[in-house]
């Protein structure tokens, strides 16, 4: 078992994305919001791989995960950084603004907001189904067979 920082998954997260808007705002909002992609992103990683994840500390910003090797461990901190690139998409899909632009287009051109939404939604879709594809793929390499409930 390791035990691995908040940090880490913040800095792997921070090397995917480009979020100017990070700049303009308080340093602890930006962490609250980066722990809430990663918590949602281990979440789901949990449902398919339980025991990996042993316990969270939340007030040291701590998680103890079960590997036998760093390698392990830097390939189940890419996945969970996948998980919250999609956490993070997910806002944008989702933001009101493009919504009402998308609504309210007539002309679906390709510089048009519907095309922006129509495009990031594509983007989240393809970004989910490569987070959900690297769980399970993680599960079928490290999983142990006589534990399903066949």
């Amino acid at each position: 078992m390791m035990t691995v920082s908040f940090d880490d998954f913040t800095e792997a997260f921070l090397t995917r994305i480009t979020e100017y808007n990070y700049l303009n705002i308080d340093e602890d909002t930006v962490e609250a919001t980066i722990d809430s992609f990663m918590l949602r992103a281990i979440s789901e990683f949990r449902e398919v791989c339980g025991s990996l994840f042993d316990s969270f500390d939340t007030a040291r910003r701590k998680v103890d995960i079960n590997v036998d090797s760093e390698i392990d461990l830097h390939e189940v901190i890419d996945i969970v950084t996948e998980g919250m690139v999609v956490q993070w998409l997910n806002a944008y899909v989702y933001k009101q603004e493009n919504l009402e632009n998308m609504l309210n287009t007539n002309d679906f051109s390709q510089y048009s907001p519907a095309e922006l939404t129509y495009r990031l939604t594509n983007l989240f879709n393809t970004t989910k189904n490569s987070f959900i594809q690297k769980v399970r793929n993680y599960s079928y390499r490290h999983g142990n067979l006589t534990e399903l409930h066949i």
